[in-house]
């Protein structure tokens, strides 16, 4: 019965040591009051309380293009660096145009004849040797031929493709002596000096809005907030999702957001006066809520809330408590309803 003397002492020793811890576990939930619960509780208090409101949305530039050709023609020369910064009305690709420079000058030469023409017939007309019918023929001959030049202009025009708007080009995908159609892809141009920002909102949150109101927006590879305002609001609320779009902008001098960058929202509503209870406190069950008030003999009772606005911390209470009404916010988890508590402040 004894062959092993050292497992008897090991779980003689166990035994000693579990009766005398046994006190001391029983005193982390029971304290000095014959058994009543150590907690702390919070007061129900109105106070000015704003919600910050989270969102998701993702970064747009500005303004933004695929650049593309209006005709189609081999590349001459390419005027652009991947990742430069244009101007609006700089030249980014030139096209061969030989043909249509051709044409150009084809209908001035015509034009000047035709000009050459209409004075030599209004000389005449002096001499009474002319007709009035052929200079009005003339003259009507020369509109036309100035409507064709100005179509030929535009032709050669389209040959020198220019940017649209300032802004940072993208990586180029055409190379000099490509052949380009109207849908090929040349180069994307975005305007990041602002950024839009597109987000959802629930429909709660209609009259909680506005334009120019402030909005902050985070990124992971950046500390500190992007700070920008709110410059519309959609006009709809989907009827599936029940939440309506907000566009903010946020300028973006430094370059720091590009397009396609997803940020987190936050937007933080007008401060009003709102009856304010620790976010501890809170007990949720299914679809309701709940918490714990303390009353004069020391006991407390789960009593249901309805919540309104909420930030990290704290919530509103709309219904179900008074104002001065303490909260059970530490200890939640060890009390029952009707169970005898104690507070660090009182004794038992």
């Amino acid at each position: 019965m004894f062959r092993n003397p050292i497992l008897w002492i090991v779980i003689v020793l166990s035994g000693m040591l579990a009766i005398a811890f046994w006190p001391a576990e029983q005193k982390s939930g029971m304290q000095r009051g014959g058994g009543s619960i150590l907690i702390e509780v919070a007061e129900a208090k109105t106070i000015p309380y704003n919600e910050e409101i989270a969102a998701l949305g993702t970064a747009q530039a500005n303004e933004s293009i695929d650049l593309k050709a209006n005709s189609t023609d081999r590349v001459d020369i390419v005027h652009f660096d991947d990742g430069q910064f244009v101007e609006a009305g700089q030249l980014l690709v030139t096209m061969r145009h030989d043909e249509e420079k051709a044409n150009v000058n084809e209908f001035k030469a015509t034009l000047n004849e035709h000009r050459r023409q209409l004075k030599r017939l209004k000389d005449l007309e002096k001499q009474s040797a002319t007709a009035a019918s052929a200079i009005e023929k003339q003259e009507s001959l020369i509109e036309s031929t100035e409507a064709q030049q100005q179509v030929a202009k535009v032709r050669l025009d389209e040959k020198f493709i220019k940017a649209p708007f300032s802004g940072q080009v993208g990586l180029r995908q055409i190379s000099p002596g490509q052949l380009i159609t109207t849908s090929t892809n040349i180069v994307t141009l975005d305007d990041v000096n602002k950024i839009k920002v597109e987000f959802q909102l629930s429909e709660k949150y209609l009259t909680a809005v506005e334009v120019g109101q402030q909005v902050s927006a985070m990124h992971v590879a950046f500390k500190a907030p992007f700070v920008g305002v709110i410059d519309s609001i959609s006009s709809r609320v989907d009827k599936t999702s029940r939440a309506f779009s907000v566009r903010a902008i946020f300028n973006n001098e430094a370059k720091s957001l590009r397009p396609g960058m997803l940020l987190q929202i936050k937007v933080t509503t007008e401060a009003s006066n709102a009856l304010v209870i620790p976010e501890s406190a809170i007990i949720p069950i299914n679809n309701q809520h709940f918490v714990y008030v303390l009353n004069g003999d020391n006991s407390v009772s789960k009593t249901e809330v309805v919540l309104g606005r909420r930030k990290p911390g704290s919530a509103e209470v709309v219904k179900g408590l008074s104002a001065g009404a303490q909260v059970v916010f530490k200890g939640v988890l060890k009390v029952r309803d009707g169970a005898q508590v104690t507070t660090p402040n009182k004794d038992a």
